[in-house]
């Protein structure tokens, strides 16, 4: 039993939302149907698999109203006013990542500002927000800056992966009191959920929101080099690290200066890439009270990266990884420069949207596939749950409403859900994933949750920022081959046990 939740089509974006609908990205339980005994049961898993999240939560839901409350009773909170609210006025600052797209020639994070406040404001006309997009490179030097001189946004439209640290910080306003006591006590029964969207007992990430990531590459290369035939063919789209190398080099070609992937080290994004495919080779990155970083016990991690630097000597990877970010990565791509990069749904709206306004060279027919592992008919799943926070601020009225903001922003309109492509675990499944069977089987991967493993980052950790950071100088030395794939392990491994012993004290 999986459910998503129901988004109308982009013409319906300024209507009231239907009764019975909730609008939303991050991993769960699973819900096991034994025959014809008719019991279930519940198995947990690392961390929290989207599709059994959304089983656990439908069923405790299911008489929800679906915007904002889980009984018709209880009160909406962000959707109506006070009259003593109707008088207040404040202005918010929100920053918002470079992500999701609502329409065709906007950029990333664009629809924050031009749609999603607008329909806000025709609510909420005296409380102003003021949105500023960030760029990924540089983001969480640019927040932990902020926070240290108090100058930090009201809001932040950004995942765990980052925000869980800023709440171990201490800057992060606990969000408990804005969502409704019936979802409250759902979202409690799930300790694997709390640990995606809580710090310390309290809420902190919005948790309306979910997504499944996985690789995506451009099927039109494979087919121009008569090799259509080496990409994945089983139901699930997996494949062994021979495969995956015998189809970049069917298209690799330094001629025309396509390299198939481009593999980057410039930044901390680059450790999705990397740690994803440690897990799916074998190798599990934290142990179950995040007291340790164990992967470099693993000699799974060892041959991931050298997998890697295997992939570099070949030149089947753009050159010099040691100097390019996963922005670069990302523009590679829509040049047809590379064909693969890590990717969640909105990317399939990058390549449609990108088509029509030049951005994305075609032709450039996309596809999802997993992360290559030994394991046949395997892989690892990536998945995120939770968006959006609020800093703790010493006006009370700007962190209340930037509270009523970000709550309203995924649970009382379809704009969020639409533009992030993202689920609601709390709805049913989304209108936009009806016409695109690749978003079908991006989310057909989460129903493998109960037999692959699922990456766990660890974002819950203290000083999480700080590994990450960590990381990448240590891959870069590898990719210079300053130190060989065993050494980067070791090396990576200090950093980051150093890092949870200094926070643990």
């Amino acid at each position: 039993m999986v459910l998503l939740p129901h988004v109308p089509r982009q013409s319906r974006l300024t209507q009231k939302p239907p009764s019975g609908t909730r609008h939303d990205y991050r991993e769960g339980l699973q819900m096991i149907n034994f025959g014809s005994s008719g019991k279930w049961s519940i198995r947990r898993t690392v961390a929290l698999p989207l599709a059994l999240a959304l089983s656990v939560f439908a069923s405790g839901c299911g008489a929800g109203s679906g915007n904002g409350s889980s009984a018709g009773t209880e009160a909406k909170p962000g959707q109506s006013q006070t009259a003593n609210e109707k008088d207040e006025k404040a202005e918010l600052t929100l920053w918002m990542t470079q992500t999701g797209t609502l329409k065709a020639g906007q950029k990333p994070g664009e629809w924050v500002k031009e749609d999603l406040v607008p329909e806000w404001n025709k609510l909420y006309p005296n409380i102003k927000i003021n949105v500023e997009i960030i760029p990924f490179d540089g983001i969480n030097e640019k927040i932990t800056t902020a926070i240290a001189s108090g100058t930090a946004p009201n809001l932040l439209f950004d995942t765990p992966v980052r925000t869980l640290a800023y709440a171990q910080m201490g800057a992060l306003a606990p969000l408990n009191d804005v969502i409704p006591a019936n979802d409250m006590e759902q979202i409690k029964k799930n300790s694997d959920v709390m640990k995606m969207v809580s710090v310390g007992g309290n809420i902190v990430t919005m948790p309306y929101s979910a997504t499944v990531s996985a690789l995506i590459l451009n099927k039109s290369l494979w087919k121009e080099a008569g090799a259509e035939q080496l990409l994945p063919k089983d139901e699930y789209r997996t494949w062994t690290p021979d495969e995956f190398r015998a189809a970049l080099k069917a298209v690799a070609n330094k001629d025309k200066g396509v390299y198939v992937m481009t593999l980057f080290a410039l930044n901390e994004q680059g450790d999705q890439l990397y740690n994803n495919t440690m897990v799916a080779f074998g190798a599990k990155l934290f142990n179950g009270d995040y007291s340790k970083y164990t992967a470099g016990d693993s000699a799974a991690s060892e041959q991931s990266l050298a997998f890697f630097n295997s992939l570099v000597a070949e030149g089947l990877v753009y050159p010099h990884p040691e100097t390019i970010s996963a922005v670069n990565a990302l523009d590679y791509w829509k040049q047809r420069k590379n064909g693969i990069v890590v990717a969640g749904t909105s990317h399939a709206d990058l390549v449609k949207n990108g088509l029509k306004d030049g951005s994305v060279i075609g032709p450039h027919e996309y596809m999802y596939v997993n992360y290559p592992s030994p394991t046949k008919g395997q892989s690892a799943l990536k998945m995120e749950f939770g968006f959006g926070v609020v800093f703790k601020n010493k006006d009370a009225l700007k962190e209340k409403w930037a509270k009523k903001f970000l709550y309203w922003s995924q649970t009382q309109n379809q704009i969020y859900s639409e533009a992030t492509k993202a689920f609601n675990p709390f709805g049913t499944a989304p209108n936009w994933t009806k016409d695109d069977p690749e978003l079908q089987f991006l989310f057909k991967l989460t129903t493998k949750a109960k037999e692959w493993p699922v990456v766990d980052p660890g974002w819950g950790i203290k000083g999480y920022p700080e590994m990450r950071a960590a990381m990448f100088p240590e891959i870069q030395r590898m990719f210079i081959k300053e130190a060989t794939p065993k050494q980067t392990m070791d090396n990576i491994s200090k950093k980051f046990n150093d890092v949870i012993k200094k926070y643990n004290k």
